[in-house]
């Protein structure tokens, strides 16, 4: 029988060199990221902490009975609410309106407009004092996206900037005979290695540990890192 996962806690361990001169190396380690789940595998409480170990951001949903999404909430303080969402939902279980609730007290409304196929066509965002804050739009095609239109309070359409084209470094993948990915690896454009990622499984087939190998190759600091997961899980 399937273990139902409650919780998975990933710690990150540092490989620290003493000192120069000093080929010992100590291991530190500190909260990397932390996930609640309900009973269904539904994401209750998300944490995210930063590369020191600080607490970074935290985000807890809550769902109606059918399993839907009804409430975000976003913490940038372990205890501060930062903002939340509600969400309205019609007999398909299509979000038609969104309230978005600022610590202000302030609360921006989103409405929700889709076709006869349940595809979503317009969205219009309103500030509370009922003024048009942005409106999108959505154009499908053999249900795909092929053009997104978004215009400003004042009805003037933005152009979103163009970025310059990065060409992508190439990455090679090794999986194991269950076609789980044991590692990967991101290559330059002369094909050299510059970031290893080893992952092993538990007898769950879970993620157990991610080693990180990064190069910095005498641009940026050179970093080896492991991920360690663990989990708790339903009775």
């Amino acid at each position: 029988m399937t273990k139902k996962t409650k919780s998975i806690t990933i710690t990150q361990f540092d490989y620290i060199i003493r000192n120069v001169n000093d080929e010992e190396i100590d291991i530190e380690g500190h909260p990397h990221h932390y996930t609640e789940f309900d009973q269904e595998g539904r994401p209750l409480t998300e944490i995210r902490y930063n590369r020191f170990g600080d607490f970074e951001e935290k985000r807890e949903y809550g769902y109606n009975s059918s399993g839907k999404l009804i409430c975000e909430s976003y913490f940038s303080e372990e205890h501060e609410l930062a903002e939340e969402k509600t969400f309205e939902l019609n007999e398909a279980g299509l979000v038609i309106r969104a309230f978005k609730h600022y610590q202000d007290g302030s609360v921006d409304t989103s409405d929700f407009y889709y076709n006869a196929l349940n595809q979503l066509i317009k969205r219009t965002t309103t500030t509370d004092e009922g003024e048009i804050e942005q409106v999108e739009t959505f154009e499908w095609e053999n249900e795909k996206i092929v053009n997104h239109t978004i215009f400003d309070s004042e009805g003037n359409e933005v152009i979103e900037r163009d970025e310059p084209p990065v060409k992508p470094n190439q990455t090679r993948i090794t999986a194991n005979e269950k076609g789980q990915v044991v590692t990967e690896e991101e290559l330059d454009e002369q094909g050299e290695v510059i970031m290893t990622i080893n992952r092993t499984y538990n007898e769950n087939e879970e993620p157990d540990e991610v080693q990180v190998y990064l190069d910095g190759r005498g641009n940026t600091i050179s970093q080896h890192y492991f991920l360690k997961y663990e989990y708790t899980y339903f009775e």
